[in-house]
């Protein structure tokens, strides 16, 4: 089975594992990740193109935002098992699951591969900008946090449990996540779009506190 025909199957697993999922990380928020990766591994002549889309693909299975249940790396493996994979691609994988989010980036000591600093740019950069905004939103939402809390400091974390277990409001997870993404950016091509995207967010809330000020 070819490269692309193993991309084909494993779009079709994502599909139907996230037809479920909130709107904020689903299929769409998937597509938009890889077409992120695929463009930064392009413009970055670096890494391996197949690794970086599959990874790209699999990302969120089992993320506990969306899935607490689900061990989704274990998942994963079973799945990619099936297929007759050149060694250390399920590994590759696996690993860039494992540190891709946000809350993982507490855990300072582990390695990083081209691949890796890839799709999390990719996937960073969803968080942000317009998109970035809808998707907190709609996250909020979802979790029932409020939208804005008067008064409300943003807090600092000094663990992936603290963060994990903060129930702030959507405003300050600007400042707790969002705003903090520009310039944690692994590749020089992330950096560069992250810029235009990160200053979209401050006009936002700029308007924000605007409106709600004179509300």
């Amino acid at each position: 089975m070819s490269n692309r025909d193993i991309i084909s199957s494993a779009e079709d697993f994502v599909k139907e594992y996230m037809a479920d999922k909130e709107a904020g990380h689903n299929w769409w928020h998937i597509q938009r990740v890889r077409a992120n990766a695929m463009y930064i591994f392009r413009q970055e002549g670096q890494g391996d193109s197949f690794i970086i889309e599959l990874s790209a693909l699999m990302h969120d299975i089992g993320d506990d935002k969306i899935d607490a249940e689900t061990d989704g790396i274990m998942m994963v493996r079973s799945f990619l098992s099936d297929f007759n994979l050149k060694d250390g691609v399920i590994d590759a994988v696996a690993e860039i699951m494992a540190k891709i989010s946000f809350r993982d980036s507490f855990e300072h000591c582990y390695s990083r591969t081209i691949e890796l600093d890839i799709v999390q740019d990719a996937d960073r950069l969803d968080a942000i900008g317009a998109i970035g905004i809808a998707r907190a939103f709609a996250y909020g939402g979802s979790k029932g946090y409020q939208i804005y809390i008067p008064g409300e400091d943003a807090r600092e974390y000094g663990s992936k449990e603290d963060y994990t277990l903060s129930d702030s409001s959507t405003i300050n997870h600007f400042y707790e996540k969002l705003l903090l993404l520009k310039d944690r950016m692994n590749t020089e091509t992330g950096k560069r779009l992250a810029l235009e995207r990160h200053q979209y967010m401050e006009g936002f809330l700029e308007q924000f506190r605007k409106e709600w000020k004179n509300g």
